[in-house]
């Protein structure tokens, strides 16, 4: 009678732990994604721009938000040098199509983009910092600021174009205009943003001193001339 309790008492036991290991099983969560890199944080005013990476190359054109900012210069490699939009105005009076500018900041690791955090003009001799978001009610006007009007372009992708963060974006064609999508359409059709493809694209846009921008509604590839 002793022996049949112990064979029961053990058969118990074992399956108790099995139980338990079923549910610690269940219930075991994977292990937490790794922390996402923090975003690119401006010097605080005064700061030393200098501990920031530094290239150098000539600009090539100013780019633009779909509403008329200038938020960056394009460079003649294709890197993306971007500023945040407030800074656009000083950005154009500082820096001219042309010139070499060094720029310091924080460069994406597999797209040609830098979040800027200082750009300087070494013919003007200006240096436009980003010294973090203006005060409330000093942000200016798009310097290009005008109703939008219905806009169509076609032809050949000279470059992609991405946001700060890297994110794919739009395109410039080799007329000069710019072309952007929200990141998640441009990602779609990335095909048609790739250099030296062909593309037809229409939406909203505006005429600039420094070539056009659009905000596509509806872009399709464009048969080769």
């Amino acid at each position: 009678m002793q022996r049949s309790v112990a064979r029961v008492s053990v058969a118990r036991v074992l399956a108790m732990a099995g139980l338990a290991l079923g549910i610690g099983t269940a219930f075991a969560q994977p292990p937490p994604p790794p922390p996402m890199a923090a975003p690119l944080a401006p010097p605080a005013p005064g700061g030393n721009v200098q501990q920031w990476p530094e290239l150098s190359g000539q600009v090539t054109a100013f780019s633009l938000t779909p509403r008329g900012d200038i938020d960056g210069v394009i460079l003649a490699d294709g890197t993306q040098a971007h500023l945040p939009p407030h800074l656009g105005r000083a950005l154009m009076q500082g820096v001219r199509i042309g010139d070499t500018v060094s720029v310091r900041g924080l460069r994406a690791y597999a797209v040609p983009v830098v979040q800027a955090v200082s750009i300087t003009d070494s013919a003007t001799g200006q240096t436009i910092v980003d010294t973090g978001p203006p005060g409330p009610g000093l942000a200016p006007f798009p310097p290009f600021a005008g109703p939008p009007q219905p806009m169509m372009a076609q032809g050949r992708v000279r470059l992609s174009l991405y946001g700060p963060r890297g994110d794919l974006n739009g395109a410039m064609l080799e007329d000069g205009t710019q072309i952007h999508l929200p990141p998640p359409q441009a990602a779609a059709d990335a095909a048609s943003l790739a250099p030296g493809a062909m593309m037809s694209a229409s939406g909203m846009g505006l005429t600039t001193p420094y070539g056009r921008v659009m905000d596509v509604q509806q872009i399709s590839p464009a048969p080769r001339p």
